[in-house]
């Protein structure tokens, strides 16, 4: 009789256990499904958010090049213009010098039109270039100096394309043109710490004030506004968005005696970074 009630209690205790056993398993794997889920879940997560700033860095790369490519057809306008008038008024020497100015710029303008950043020689190079048409249109009506800080490699360093180029058209068009004499455009690039340069266009113009006023009585040439400043204001704030790094762009005019303004500076602040996968 004992060694049945042995039996009895020994095979309900290997039920019990079995019972156990089954549940835990059971839950166990319900345990590891719902967290493999959970790790599922978080990995096709972390691949939308991946593809999702990967589908906005590309919208903003595209909008950068779409505003790049408004800059570039305004100056070349500009150019054409100068042709067209040297032609009118007879002065084909002049204008077969406009034209071989205009073409080089053109040529370099195209081989530059899919990149965000240039090596500073290049933009120098066009630059000057298109100061040197801007002297032809004005019959030499203005000096201007290219300055380079010594610490820069001018073929090493990377940075926006076409960026300087409205506001020094803007320096000269609103600025000096308005002045009867003593006309001068400095631009100088600058290290001011490792990875952050700047670029400052100093004109010795009539200031912003005074050459808003003419701007509203329709003195510039077809009273044409250009949008190459604000242009680079929306690229500045597209970089800062893209890459988090510095990139500031300050207009300030500079005073003279008894309270008068004697030109207008501006200061362009910005950071190469590694994420902005220069060249390109």
């Amino acid at each position: 009789m004992s060694v049945t009630i042995h039996i009895t209690w020994l095979l309900l205790a290997i039920a019990i256990s079995g019972a156990f056993l089954l549940l835990f398993v059971h839950y166990r794997s319900r345990y590891l499904l719902i967290k493999g889920n959970e790790r599922t879940m978080v990995l096709h997560t972390n691949q939308q958010e991946k593809e999702l700033l990967l589908l906005r860095k590309q919208l903003s790369e595209l909008k950068l090049r779409s505003l790049k490519s408004q800059v570039n057809p305004h100056f070349q306008f500009n150019c054409l213009n100068g042709i067209y008038t040297a032609l009118l008024t007879g002065e084909t020497t002049l204008a077969q010098e406009y034209i071989c100015g205009f073409a080089l710029l053109l040529r370099k303008v195209l081989q530059l039109a899919d990149k965000n950043f240039i090596s500073l020689q290049e933009e120098s190079d066009m630059l000057e270039l298109y100061l040197k048409l801007e002297q032809l249109r004005t019959n030499k009506g203005f000096e201007y100096t290219l300055k380079t800080d010594p610490r820069i490699s001018p073929s090493a360093l990377q940075v926006p394309c076409m960026l300087v180029q409205p506001f020094v058209e803007n320096a000269i068009w609103h600025g000096l043109m308005h002045k009867a004499t003593d006309r001068r455009l400095h631009i100088e690039w600058m290290q001011l710490q490792q990875n952050l340069y700047a670029c400052e266009v100093i004109d010795n113009g009539i200031g912003r004030v005074q050459a808003q006023q003419y701007h509203h009585e329709g003195l510039k040439t077809h009273s044409h506004h250009s949008r190459g400043m604000e242009i680079c204001m929306e690229r500045a704030s597209l970089y800062r968005s893209m890459y988090h790094t510095q990139f500031n762009i300050e207009i300030t005019d500079l005073s003279g005696k008894e309270n008068t303004i004697q030109g207008t500076r501006v200061c362009i602040t910005f950071e190469i970074a590694p994420a902005m996968n220069i060249p390109g």
